[in-house]
């Protein structure tokens, strides 16, 4: 993980929803799903709205210093889980302060992976990407 890079959704095969205090993401390629709880979900946040990991661990490491480790695991997980790819290398955080008070629990990632078989399985990834449903993949 580049610490002054910016990170984007790795879409399209990775989509997420917030709701709650809680993100939900679902990486289509290999059907496990995720929940971000704690302060995961405005780390999530953060990190798509383009500050670097390196910013957001500055901020939590002010406000919260004991969460700034755990805090630094979470990005890397993140990372490391293809559900974020570096949009830009090390531009740096061009957005200002992160206006987030990192109140909450520390962060955590749960990963489920009890659908994955169902997720993979549904027909929508044998159709050809560029002309849309209803028309199949071509076969090798």
């Amino acid at each position: 993980m580049d610490p002054s890079a910016q990170y984007a959704i790795n879409a399209p095969d990775v989509v997420a929803e917030s709701f709650d205090g809680q993100t939900v993401i679902l990486n289509l390629a290999n059907g496990h799903y995720f929940s971000l709880r704690g302060i995961a979900t405005p780390i999530w946040a953060s990190l798509l709205a383009g500050h670097t990991p390196k910013a957001i661990v500055a901020s939590i490491r002010a406000s919260r210093q004991e969460l700034s480790d755990a805090s630094q695991d979470c990005l890397e997980r993140l990372v490391a889980l293809n559900l974020v790819r570096p949009e830009g290398a090390g531009h740096g955080d061009l957005l200002g302060p992160i206006d987030e008070t990192w109140s909450g629990e520390g962060p955590h990632i749960e990963i489920f992976d009890d659908l994955a078989e169902l997720i993979y399985a549904d027909p929508i990834h044998d159709v050809d990407e560029r002309a849309g449903w209803p028309t199949p993949r071509p076969t090798a």
